[in-house]
């Protein structure tokens, strides 16, 4: 009877320990990340949250003045179907499932006002 009890005892402690997964340490990130267009920054994603509180705003009275001084250019980063439904005049259309690989595409030293609806 008692090595029964103590088979059990062992069987019970190595079904536990072999359901313990050690926790997974996120991958890390590089501090920034380079573009082929130099007046590009561009920084790693962040959770979501964060990174709504973190982007930069800016209103619309004002980012219509600066594309209209050609200090700013919008960019539409809708799928092209979407675009082709309707648009901002002068919008380029630079999906953001493309964006990483269209960098050089877009103006050098200009803001860019992107938007998806």
């Amino acid at each position: 009877m008692r090595h029964a009890a103590a088979a059990v005892i062992i069987l019970a402690a190595t079904a536990v320990s072999a359901q313990y997964k050690t926790p997974q340490t996120p991958p890390t990130l590089p501090p920034t990340i380079q573009s082929g267009n130099p007046a590009v920054q561009i920084t790693p994603a962040t959770p979501a949250e964060q990174a709504l509180e973190s982007a930069r705003r800016i209103e619309r009275d004002e980012a219509i003045k600066m594309v209209k001084r050609k200090k700013a250019v919008w960019v539409d980063v809708r799928e092209p179907d979407q675009y082709a439904l309707g648009h901002i005049p002068g919008a380029i259309n630079v999906p953001l499932s493309v964006l990483p690989n269209r960098w050089k595409d877009l103006p050098l030293n200009k803001f860019l006002i992107t938007y998806c609806a």
